[in-house]
């Protein structure tokens, strides 16, 4: 029987929630962008820039989503930007811009109560530990894990905008286990998307736990078919989750040579 020796998180809805309605945070750092701008000098109306910087998001995403790479929010920055004649922005102006973008939003994602000393109990088991996000911007999401006190239990800490590539492909998996020295027997996946956390563990050849104490509603959306290997209703229930997993025999166990 292989020994899973890793464990890899995802981030939102799994060790981090948003205390917030997400559209509602959405819009705000929009307008918190496009005030940004229009205020270093470009001829923007605030309102309107934030209602098409977000638009082209959504546009983005998607494409993200089906071509399985990503389209990071600096890259829509720049886009549209260069959409309406600013083709020569500098570096340090879009860092400024997307964190002003994201200040809002940052401000609103917390840990939840469990997962730092859960973290803990599965690192004094013996786990390595990793973090996957989907996700436009890396600097966020290495500062969330910073927030959250989740870095010192985390050998790695990965993003779709900091590698380019999002689950479920393999390679981003991948990734991780280079670094472990690990075959894809010895990991498992834990989040809460069927067709990114699920599907991405099952293509490597993972197991995958699906992290079900806060579900979006479209968790499945897009995951006909894609079952996990288990399910765990709540973070404190993980560990024993995770022990169960690992003493189950591999499909080619106990099959005669």
């Amino acid at each position: 029987m292989s020994c899973i020796k890793g464990l890899i998180f995802d981030l939102g809805n799994t060790l981090m929630y948003l205390d917030g309605e997400w559209q509602a945070v959405l819009a705000q750092g929009g307008r918190d962008l496009g005030e940004f701008l229009a205020d270093r000098g470009f001829s923007v109306d605030p309102a309107q820039f934030g209602t098409d910087y977000l638009s082209l998001r959504r546009s983005l995403w998607a494409r993200s989503r089906d071509e399985q790479v990503e389209y990071s929010a600096d890259y829509a920055l720049v886009t549209l930007l260069a959409q309406l004649g600013y083709e020569d922005v500098s570096e340090d102006l879009v860092e400024r811009a997307m964190n002003t973008f994201f200040s809002f939003e940052e401000s609103h994602w917390q840990a939840y109560p469990d997962s730092e000393a859960i973290l803990c109990e599965l690192s004094e088991r013996g786990y390595r530990l990793a973090l996957i996000s989907n996700a436009t911007y890396d600097p966020l999401i290495q500062r969330l894990v910073d927030k959250g006190g989740l870095r010192r239990w985390l050998d790695v800490v990965l993003s779709s905008a900091g590698v380019g590539i999002r689950k479920p492909r393999a390679e981003i998996f991948q990734k991780v286990l280079d670094q472990w020295g690990f075959s894809p027997l010895e990991a498992v996946m834990i989040g809460d998307m069927l067709q990114f956390d699920i599907l991405g563990a099952h293509n490597i050849g993972m197991k995958g736990i699906l992290a079900a104490w806060d579900l979006y509603p479209d968790y499945d959306e897009g995951g006909d078919g894609i079952i996990p290997d288990a399910t765990a209703e709540s973070l404190p229930q993980l560990p024993d989750v995770v022990t169960a997993l690992g003493h189950q025999p591999s499909e080619t166990e106990g099959q005669a040579g």
